[in-house]
């Protein structure tokens, strides 16, 4: 993919995202003004980014088009960081569901969901290394 290509590969995605989310507002009843706020606010932050790559190193990052290795690590242990968070809320959302007699079955699958994303990671990046 070139250069070009990957600069709007974001604000594409957006955009196909906030047609997706205003199609399931309209879907469960909502009124066609929330589903072109719904619109409006993801594509809204994906111009927002494209028009700012070129202004800012974190419009850039965010864009998943980091400026140099100082931001591409940066990103990685932002990463890092969400990922031990997620993990944490989850096993303790579990806990609680499970204690308090609620349904945990969910946060049970997104707890594998993560195990497996991050193992299968190890072995992938392992096995390329």
């Amino acid at each position: 993919m070139t250069a070009s290509m990957t600069r709007w590969v974001v604000p594409l995605v957006g955009f196909i995202l906030g047609i997706l989310i205003a199609a399931a507002e309209l879907g469960r009843q909502a009124t066609p003004a929330q589903a072109a706020l719904a619109f409006a606010i993801v594509a809204g932050y994906a111009i927002a980014l494209r028009a700012l790559q070129s202004r800012s190193d974190m419009a850039s990052l965010l864009s998943g088009l980091p400026r140099d290795e100082r931001w591409a690590s940066i990103n990685l242990h932002a990463l890092s960081l969400a990922a031990q968070v997620i993990a944490v809320v989850l096993v303790a959302a579990f806990l609680v569901s499970a204690f308090g007699g609620g349904d945990s079955t969910p946060y049970a699958w997104l707890g594998v969901a993560f195990a497996v994303a991050y193992l299968g990671g190890l072995v992938w990046y392992r096995s390329r290394s």
